[in-house]
């Protein structure tokens, strides 16, 4: 069953996203040139290549790894070990950034060269505080290995 089951994944350690994750938004963009002749009607565009990918994810930290968070130490106490995960500030924190796992064909969808962009988070609701990660991929590609 394709179940999704996002995670950052670094080559001796995995982490879950806290759940639920509310919203997950994939920006594709590609680089061109732009040419137009004087009195020749449209344009024609000239080297388009796809550039990297950024993902905008949003999430609750209500449960981590399969147990509840129901109070406020609990989820601050998680919050900390996600701040950890996504922090990547040379070439060697990238990471792997899981979106989809098939357990029974063992089949994976996955960024690679993954690099956290922005990390925001809201403690301002005690009953269940709140996330906005953006990461980018510097290869476009969707990858389909195990990690």
């Amino acid at each position: 069953m394709f179940s999704f089951r996002p995670a950052i994944v670094r080559t001796n350690s995995a982490f879950e996203l806290p759940q639920p994750v509310t919203s997950v938004r994939v920006q594709d963009s590609f680089d061109f040139a732009k040419l137009k002749a004087p009195q020749v009607l449209g344009d024609m565009l000239v080297g388009h290549t796809a550039g990297g990918v950024d993902i905008a994810i949003e999430g609750q930290i209500a449960s981590h790894a399969g147990h509840l968070r129901f109070t406020e130490e609990q989820m601050f106490l998680t919050l900390e070990a996600l701040r950890q995960a996504v922090h990547s500030s040379s070439l060697i924190d990238r990471y792997r950034l899981f979106l989809y796992f098939d357990p029974a064909t063992a089949t994976y969808r996955s960024f690679r060269e993954c690099a956290t962009v922005r990390f925001e988070y809201d403690l301002s609701r005690k009953q269940l505080f709140t996330y906005t990660l953006v990461v980018h991929a510097s290869q476009p590609a969707i990858d389909l290995s195990a990690p």
